[in-house]
């Protein structure tokens, strides 16, 4: 089931975001529940910085999430490459299901229904990252993705619900105000069963009830008498019919029938046709049209219940040659179409399909979102300003190895900034640096630099290029420490400190003066 959203959404250029802030007001005045054990999963908002910090919480490395503004083949290119997948958020109605291609879940394919509400956003990412192949998933997600390798993806649904790291990472940024709407939610679906199974039980039991009502109807059954007067359906009674006596017979009798006057003919004839009428239970049919029934309380409540619509992402990624749509409300993941990159790539098939539905919401939506998730530039930026620091550390060996002194010949310097070591500031560790292969073995191997002043100006190249580096590495750092601080803000219990905030000042009679303003 996907989850029901708020009407409070985050505008984005060109496609419309779906994200779900629910009014603080709406909370109601009980205490959460604690979140690192509440059994059940909350919404998530559709905000590239906290997909980050779950990937990087749950020890994914080497990817992020960045969002689409437009699937515009020229921008879609300016994305980090490769990408790897896309996430796409929509408002999901139950009858707008579509026919399902696929009725299996292949060997090279790792899918997981969606068996709890309000848990599409981490099954979106699952369903991702155990299909990128070569990705470093953690220790964690390692050992659960070889664990469910055979299951079947009901079963892969199931151990994803019950798999308490991933759900305390999900809920983590739950607010007070989501857990109890969660827990509402929930006491009314149950509320909702109950009352099903009942009207269900009562519709059950109808027909024996009716029966019973119907054998009470029935008048009793007496002893055949020649005297005993029969009461008739239509509740009236024969008039009992007497005896003739030897003396009122004659030789020419006939029937009885022969004897009855046109009026009591008239009578019996008008009683035989309403007794044709009659249904075969006794009971006289009515000339009047039926009242229309009511509707099944048990299909209201169904239709109630599971035509709610609400938001939900689904994954599109390539596999072996095909591009997928994980969506965890499938029973198995369904194909969107082949591709070759030599043809473009993935991506060709994956655009006009989301366009497709994205033009099916924009006569009437603008609420959906689209997000990629990308190689992390960070990896590569990072690589690269490390094997500029191994390139820096083989010349100055090699300098070294002319003069003591070669750092005071004119542009031989070394400002402050340029990074010649391990840096914790740029995420540069001595292991790091300490790998044996490197591009920088080819500083020591060139015989013909055995010139001072040449093998100066070589290193001096090499430290303008670290500029270039060190910006773009420090900017991607930078993402990522404002993605933890969105989480960090979203996390923090303002709600609880505003609430202790006010009741202090209404202790100190400090409020009493602005509610009387």
């Amino acid at each position: 089931m996907p989850p029901k959203r708020g009407s409070k959404r985050k505008a984005i250029k060109s496609i419309g975001v779906a994200t779900a802030n629910g009014d603080a007001g709406d909370a109601p005045q009980s205490t959460a529940p604690d979140r690192t054990t509440w059994p059940g999963w909350v919404e998530m908002e559709s905000e590239p910085a906290f997909f980050n910090v779950m990937l990087s919480e749950m020890g994914v490395k080497g990817l992020r999430v960045q969002e689409v503004y437009d699937m515009d083949e020229a921008l879609l290119l300016t994305l980090p490459q490769p990408v790897h997948a896309l996430i796409f958020l929509f408002r999901y109605k139950a009858a707008e299901d579509q026919q399902q291609q696929n009725d299996d879940c292949p060997k090279e394919v790792w899918f997981a229904n969606q068996t709890p509400d309000f848990a599409c956003a981490t099954f979106a990412l699952l369903n991702i990252v155990n299909n990128v192949p070569g990705l470093h998933l953690g220790s964690e997600l390692q050992k659960f993705k070889d664990f469910t390798d055979d299951m079947d993806p009901l079963s892969r649904g199931d151990a994803v619900d019950s798999f308490d790291f991933v759900k305390r990472i999900h809920n983590s940024f739950a607010r007070d105000n989501d857990l109890l709407q969660a827990d509402l939610r929930i006491k009314g679906k149950n509320s909702k069963y109950r009352k099903r199974q009942a009207t269900a039980r009562a519709n059950a039991a109808r027909p024996a009830r009716r029966n019973e009502e119907m054998a009470m109807r029935k008048p009793p059954l007496q002893e055949k008498s020649p005297n005993a007067v029969h009461a008739r359906v239509s509740g009236r009674a024969k008039r009992p019919t007497s005896k003739k006596s030897p003396k009122e017979s004659t030789p020419d009798d006939g029937p009885d029938d022969a004897y009855k006057s046109p009026s009591r003919s008239k009578v019996t004839a008008i009683s035989e046709a309403e007794d044709d009428e009659k249904p075969s239970n006794g009971l006289r049919r009515s000339k009047r049209e039926p009242k229309p029934r009511k509707p099944d309380l048990v299909s209201t409540a169904q239709h109630d219940s599971d035509d709610a619509d609400g938001f939900h992402f689904v994954a599109y990624m390539p596999i072996n040659g095909n591009v997928w749509k994980l969506d965890g409300l499938d029973s198995f993941p369904q194909i969107v179409g082949p591709f070759s990159e030599d043809t473009g790539g993935w991506m060709q098939i994956a655009q006009p399909h989301l366009v497709g539905r994205m033009d099916q919401y924009a006569a009437s939506e603008i609420q959906f979102n689209l997000m990629a998730i990308v190689h992390d530039p960070l990896v590569g930026e990072k690589a690269a300003l490390v094997e500029n620091v191994k390139m820096l550390q083989a010349f100055d060996r090699k300098l070294d190895a002319f003069s003591d002194d070669w750092r005071e010949i004119d542009g031989a310097d070394t400002k402050k900034v340029v990074v010649t070591t391990a840096s914790t500031e740029y995420g540069i560790t001595a292991e790091d640096l300490g790998t044996s292969e490197s591009t920088a073995d080819i500083v020591t191997k060139r015989e013909e630099e055995h010139d001072l002043l040449q093998l100066i100006q070589l290193r001096k190249e090499v430290v303008i290029q670290q500029t270039g580096l060190r910006a773009a590495v420090r900017d991607s750092l930078e993402a990522t420490r404002s993605d933890e601080e969105k989480a960090r803000h979203r996390r923090h219990g303002y709600g609880t400190f505003v609430r202790s905030w006010l009741g202090a000042l209404a202790e100190q009679e400090v409020l009493s003066s602005i509610t009387e303003d």
